[in-house]
């Protein structure tokens, strides 16, 4: 049930949020204040906040039962790497202080299990995590070369975890599906270049990223699209 009014929440933010920002879309191109502009970005994010954070920190508190005992005996866990949150975003400059947008990400981490007595790779255990943000960008600083802003981020997103096996529940591999919300609070971000620029963002904290760097593109879009 809360999984159903989480979703359902998420679906009426976003509409009303789309509804503001063709309002204000449409608004501006009658009163001319801006120049009509959309961006693409593709970034990486360092530190996201994926449904796993929580496990990972409270796994080693659990004690161990006997024959996961006798198992951890047999094998070891190599070192565990993540490919960080990477991005893809859109969004539209709807007035000259507000931009709406939403972002793709994928998160993965991947550990493997190591046999102790030859440290052959025995198994591997791994997340796959997708999330879809919409986006408000509000923009504070604005010039031709450098933009200064913070935005908010409010969305959903899924966790698919596999387990090796005898860690999970069941002590069997097994696909633990996860669904969740989406959010991403920036406090500063920074945008360098006119149609080509690089952009940062610190001080935010969410599933996109603690820390997140990358480039874009600024066009101005069709004529026949903006009607």
């Amino acid at each position: 049930m809360f999984k159903k009014l989480m979703v359902i929440t998420v679906i009426v933010i976003t509409s009303m949020t789309m509804a503001f920002g063709q309002h204000n879309f449409r608004f501006a191109q009658k009163s001319n204040k801006f120049n009509v502009e959309a961006d693409f970005r593709v970034s990486q994010g360092l530190l996201p906040l994926t449904y796993d954070f929580f496990d990972n920190l409270g796994h080693d508190c659990i004690m161990p039962s006997l024959p996961e005992s006798y198992r951890n005996a047999q094998s070891y866990t190599g070192n565990k790497y993540s490919t960080g949150a990477i991005n893809i975003s859109q969004s539209v400059k709807v007035a000259k202080w507000l931009e709406l947008g939403a972002v793709l990400t994928y998160a993965g981490t991947f550990q493997n299990i190591y046999n102790t007595i030859d440290n052959s790779v025995v198994d591997r255990e791994m997340a796959n995590s997708f999330f879809f943000t919409p986006t408000m960008r509000f923009a504070w600083f604005n010039r031709e070369w450098i933009r200064m802003y913070s935005s908010v981020g409010l969305g959903f997103g899924v966790m698919f975890q596999n387990f090796a096996e005898g860690r999970h529940a069941t002590g069997a591999n097994e696909t633990n599906i996860e669904w969740g919300p989406s959010i991403q609070l920036t406090g500063f971000g920074i945008s360098l270049g006119r149609k080509f620029f690089w952009f940062a963002e610190v001080q935010s904290v969410g599933t996109l990223g603690l820390f997140t760097m990358g480039a874009g593109y600024r066009f101005t879009p069709k004529k026949d699209w903006r009607r």
